[in-house]
């Protein structure tokens, strides 16, 4: 909790706003790809596409996802393109509960030269199996996300979930994009050599991965980035211990090599458990850097358990020995560790200043600040620190928040600023611009902001904001629009009324 925050407001404002950082057939090889990242329509800027897996006019948790289109001056409501299981093209109709946009996964899977949309609904049924699950590619073209396949599901199982958790890239380096796909069970399923327009892969297989399985257990999430040097995609894969240590299974990470003939069982690593993952080179040795955001772990001099970030800094042979963890305690972030705040439970990596160092955005979104009068409890934050040549800088911080004058949106009990974090340059400047989601925000309808980077640092200044009723048109329920980032953390289930 920020209890200092009523004298260290002023000084605090100052500085995040003026000193930044302070103290198909399936497709081939030789297709084209992508000029960009994430760009749906083509017109060489990359989009973001903002998850409200709880929304549906068919009842609380059918499920959409909103593909905002990057231009010149970032994103805005103007050309939006809202998808769910009733949208013309898309196959399935939206039914409460089934979750749609609970997982989504960028890539050009037909190699047309559009990135493609993955699409997890963990909860549909498939004819007799209730809530097995279901993948669907929403496909790119110049007139951004349309249409829809079915990609097929191998073992649809009562509960199976099957799309809870999706991740994309070229994991066998053949130079097409593949899909990973996580479910309530051990199994990771690999989708790879393409995928045609009827929703055939061009190769299926499978991991069976040393976890747990369960209705809340089995592949909670997948991280999709190049660690080591050998062009091919590594992926992460988040989920819970086999065994039963102090009676309960214990959260776990195993790193997947990508490899020739793809992702294998016998080359898993195991690293620290942490739910919240992403892969970037923070310090420009030219390995990727692997972040991992620990919400739940003990931190301070007194060990509440506030959460964590822990960094494993890349090398030729994947994550290395060589370790940082971050806390609430750690350099001049702000404020101190409180139980349950959920400091690291989105991060994400991108470029803000263009250095050719990725730099770390952390949320938090249970921080609460103790007003002259009153706490406001779960209003939420985001840090941003700087990636350099010794690995991220904990002296020089950027402390985001609802209460810094000019910031879009108001501050609110329970809104969870820093829910979902995202950085992607979005206004082709060549610079990672930070998209925040507040999936509580407006009594659990939801609300997304997205800061510019000035070259510098992520201002205030040319942001753009939306909430649910602008985005959706329709909020039935509570729709927590802002409750996934593609390339952020997959959201493996949502309730009506709280956590995951």
């Amino acid at each position: 909790m920020h209890k200092r925050f009523r004298t260290a407001l002023a000084v605090a404002t100052a500085a995040a706003l003026t000193g930044g950082l302070l103290g198909v057939a399936a497709g081939t090889a030789g297709a084209a790809a992508p000029k960009v990242e994430n760009d749906f329509n083509g017109d060489g800027f990359s989009d973001v596409v903002v998850s409200a897996p709880g929304a549906g006019s068919a009842g609380n948790g059918a499920g959409a996802v909103v593909a905002f289109y990057g231009s010149a001056t970032g994103p805005s409501l103007t050309g939006r393109t809202l998808i769910s299981q009733d949208t013309p093209g898309v196959t399935g109709s939206g039914e409460a509960t089934d979750l749609f946009g609970a997982a989504t996964a960028p890539g050009d899977f037909n190699a047309d030269g559009y990135t493609d949309l993955a699409v997890g609904t963990p909860k549909e049924d498939t004819g007799a199996a209730v809530n097995s699950g279901l993948v669907q590619i929403i496909w790119g073209s110049p007139q951004g996300l349309s249409g829809g396949v079915n990609v097929p599901n191998p073992a649809p199982v009562d509960e199976g979930r099957f799309g809870a958790s999706l991740a994309a890239g070229d994991f066998d380096g053949d130079g097409r994009t593949d899909l990973a796909v996580g479910s309530a069970s051990a199994t990771l399923r690999i989708f790879s050599h393409g995928i045609a327009e009827d929703g055939t892969p061009g190769r299926k297989s499978s991991v069976a991965m040393p976890i747990h399985s369960g209705i809340k257990a089995g592949i909670l999430n997948l991280t999709a980035g190049k660690v080591d040097k050998d062009g091919r995609t590594d992926l992460v894969v988040d989920g819970q211990s086999r065994n039963v240590s102090g009676g309960k299974h214990h959260n776990v990470n195993y790193y997947l090599p990508g490899a020739e003939g793809g992702l294998k069982a016998s080359s898993a690593k195991l690293l620290p458990g942490g739910i919240s993952g992403a892969i970037g080179d923070l310090d420009g040795d030219g390995y990727g850097d692997l972040v991992t955001g620990v919400w739940w772990a003990a931190a301070g001099p007194k060990g509440r358990a506030a959460g964590k970030v822990i960094i494993n800094y890349g090398s030729p042979n994947g994550p290395s020995g060589r370790t940082q963890t971050i806390d609430q305690a750690t350099g001049a972030i702000p404020g101190e560790p409180e139980s349950l705040e959920r400091f690291g439970d989105a991060v994400s990596v991108g470029d803000i200043d263009g250095d050719g160092r990725k730099d770390l955005a952390i949320g938090t979104p249970r921080e609460s600040f103790a007003l002259t009068h009153s706490t406001f409890r779960d209003v939420g934050t985001v840090v941003v620190l700087r990636g350099t040549a010794k690995g991220i800088d904990t002296s020089a911080v950027q402390n985001l928040h609802h209460l810094l004058p000019d910031m879009p949106g108001v501050h609110q009990l329970g809104a969870r600023f820093g829910g979902d974090v995202l950085l992607s340059d979005l206004n082709g400047d060549a610079k990672a611009d930070l998209t925040i989601g507040s999936r509580y925000a407006n009594a659990g309808q939801g609300m997304v902001t997205t800061l510019p980077s000035d070259g510098r640092k992520v201002v205030v200044e040319g942001a753009f904001h939306t909430g649910a009723a602008d985005a959706l048109g329709f909020w039935a329920g509570l729709p927590q629009f802002g409750g996934g980032l593609h390339n952020s953390r997959a959201t493996s289930t949502i309730s009506r009324s709280g956590d995951q």
